[in-house]
């Protein structure tokens, strides 16, 4: 009897020694693992700059090989004609110069603006891209991604105005209903609120469009979610050669000072990090069954109940987790040196 006792006992200290081996992986480490994710991303590459930092983020998790980057498009057309050249300035820097980019030529009705960066990314930096209103139209960029995918295996990340998504949804609904997985959009404010969201009030009709006719599942990421995410400052230990690092040294923010000095917050890039990685139960909690209604003013509202498209599923999304982790993990992932720097690196070693 003693002996089998001792057995048993050697038996569970032996289980507790390995036990750290047999623990599950993360999310992460789960997602790493898995084909990556077909994702074209729809910013408005202008006057805010957490859209570079959603771009880093991107080519970080494809350089982990956790995304590809079919496409980008831009919207919100501004005014320095030099949205689309930033974009290939930082694809430039990741290098995936080839990735094709698309511009809106007719979109949004308000907030069109000069931007404080990207006529710095056209000049300072690396890339090979026509003026916004030379480079391929958005909605032709589009066509030919998803006419190539595989059946219901891209998504789309919108971090800016609807303009294009509503343009894809008039011309091309047979290719969202048979090509695109899902669309996660940085847009609006959850559950209740009167306050105007920029990406929806830039052009209301066009996300009042989205909202009722998108003919799929839309998750919705509010200004609530990424307000809470400050992230930037760190950029500062990334090399002068970096886009993005340029991008957040000349936004500025109250208090005369630059994104760089304190950070500020990622709307985009938490809305991009769930594109990839989807639902972390850790991470997030999303809230499912219900619909986003936008009255004529650009106010959203969450409504149970289901959409008005027949086939579409509408979510939004809480944060489950500490917003302090959550904001060094993307940060993490912003200021991660490009695939190839970091192999030139080892090699030099």
């Amino acid at each position: 009897m003693k002996l089998r006792l001792h057995r048993l006992r050697s038996a569970c200290l032996v289980m507790l020694a390995i036990a750290p081996s047999l623990s599950p992986v993360s999310a992460s480490e789960q997602a790493a693992n898995r084909a990556p994710v077909k994702l074209i991303l729809d910013t408005d590459m202008s006057g805010d700059c957490d859209d570079a930092g959603a771009l880093a983020l991107l080519h970080a998790l494809a350089d982990r090989g956790e995304c590809e980057l079919l496409a980008v498009v831009t919207n919100r057309r501004d005014l320095t004609n030099a949205s689309a050249a930033a974009v290939d300035a930082i694809n430039t820097y990741y290098g995936r110069g080839e990735i094709p980019i698309g511009t809106d030529k007719t979109g949004p009705t308000a907030f069109q603006r000069f931007s404080p960066y990207t006529t710095a990314l056209r000049d300072e930096f690396d890339h090979n891209m026509l003026p916004d209103s030379e480079a391929a139209d958005a909605l032709d960029v589009y066509r030919q991604a998803l006419r190539t995918a595989a059946d219901r295996s891209v998504t789309i990340c919108s971090v800016g105005a609807f303009s294009n998504l509503a343009e894809l949804i008039r011309e091309e609904p047979e290719l969202i209903r048979t090509k695109v997985k899902s669309l996660v959009v940085m847009g609006g404010h959850f559950p209740q609120s009167n306050r105007r969201e920029a990406n929806i009030a830039t052009h209301v009709e066009a996300a009042r469009l989205v909202a009722e006719r998108w003919p799929g599942e839309i998750i919705w990421h509010g200004f609530e979610v990424g307000e809470r995410l400050v992230t930037g400052a760190r950029l500062k230990s990334t090399p002068q050669t970096n886009p993005v690092r340029r991008a957040y040294e000349l936004r500025p923010m109250p208090g005369n000072k630059m994104s760089i000095d304190a950070g500020k917050p990622s709307y985009d890039q938490a809305a991009a990090l769930f594109a990839v990685r989807g639902a972390e139960p850790k991470v997030w909690q999303v809230i499912p069954d219900g619909r986003v209604d936008i009255d004529d003013r650009g106010i959203t509202a969450w409504t149970p109940g289901s959409p008005r498209a027949p086939s579409a599923t509408h979510s939004y999304v809480k944060i489950a987790s500490s917003p302090q982790q959550l904001a060094r993990q993307i940060e993490n992932l912003m200021v991660a040196p490009p695939r190839q720097s970091a192999q030139s690196a080892g090699s030099a070693e």
